[in-house]
């Protein structure tokens, strides 16, 4: 409101002062342009119900500096100019407050669209059920990493997790119960990681985690503390033996492919299902000695 009443008296001071310098220059000068400046300043800055008022103003100072000019008798002609004046300066006020108008309805709807296509390309990158990113994002997030290890020297470290029985939560439970668990499980996986970690759902009952400068004894630890918490979700349906087999690779030299690097914890994960599920099993390898695989948990 003050932005509104300082622009209102800005513009009667501009009018008042060409009116008065209009006063002044009498017949050698004589020009509506002047009384158009206030007009548009107001009309592009606040709402176009102000435009009146200030056009209104101007045509107000227009015909007293005619009166001083050809006397104050009303004729045709004085009356024809007065009138003339004034709409004049209706018509330039409400049309370039229409184009400021149209300009914010412009402006509003490409914030609009931008704000749509950041959603779209949010959502295209996030499970919608877990709010976890997907495995797009995943893969994404994961190739600078792989290039930042190599670059750095810095170990890569990687978890993969998969629901035992889930199923059977889906069967004796329903889907909106098998929902709710990968939810929880979710959650879970947030609580156990730092910040610096990328969890992410691929798919299914599988997640993975890029474990940022973590050892694979850390990981080791992270894994078992994420089955702890996977057979404690599963105690809340009775019969599930909901469990969580984990795979983690850990490389001191990852390779370039990053599909490899995934492919590495899922055949570490599959291991851990193979040695009765309900554990972590981790993996240290070298890309580059194309070590064999040797669990470390």
């Amino acid at each position: 409101m003050a932005r509104k009443l300082a622009i209102l008296c800005l513009a009667l001071a501009m009018v008042v002062v060409f009116g008065w310098l209009d006063y002044l220059t009498g017949e050698d000068v004589r020009s509506a342009l002047f009384y158009v400046i206030p007009i548009v300043f107001v009309a592009w800055s606040i709402e176009r119900r102000y435009v009146v008022l200030i056009a209104l103003s101007s045509g107000v100072a227009w015909g007293l500096a005619e009166a001083s000019v050809h006397g104050a008798e009303l004729n045709l002609v004085s009356t024809w100019n007065e009138t003339a004046a004034l709409v004049l300066f209706l018509v330039v006020g409400l049309a370039i407050a229409t184009l400021r108008r149209e300009r914010d309805q412009l402006k509003a709807a490409n914030s609009r669209i931008h704000d749509l296509l950041d959603l779209e390309e949010r959502i295209s990158r996030t499970d919608v059920l877990t709010g976890l990113p997907n495995s797009r994002e995943f893969m994404e997030r994961l190739t600078p990493e792989v290039a930042r290890c190599h670059r750095d020297n810095k170990p890569l470290c990687l978890l993969y997790l998969d629901l035992d029985n889930f199923k059977r939560v889906n069967d004796r439970f329903g889907h909106l119960a098998g929902d709710e668990v990968l939810k929880r499980v979710a959650e879970a996986l947030r609580k156990q990681l730092r910040a610096s970690d990328v969890p992410a759902r691929l798919g299914g009952d599988e997640f993975a985690a890029l474990l940022w400068q973590t050892s694979a004894e850390g990981a080791a630890q992270i894994g078992q503390r994420m089955v702890d918490a996977v057979v404690e979700i599963g105690s809340d349906y009775a019969g599930s033996e909901l469990g969580a087999s984990i795979g983690v690779v850990w490389y001191d030299n990852p390779p370039s492919d990053v599909k490899e690097v995934v492919k590495r914890a899922d055949n570490a994960m599959y291991d851990a299902k193979k040695s009765g599920k309900r554990r972590t099993v981790v993996i240290k390898a070298d890309a580059l000695a194309n070590a064999k695989d040797a669990p470390a948990a």
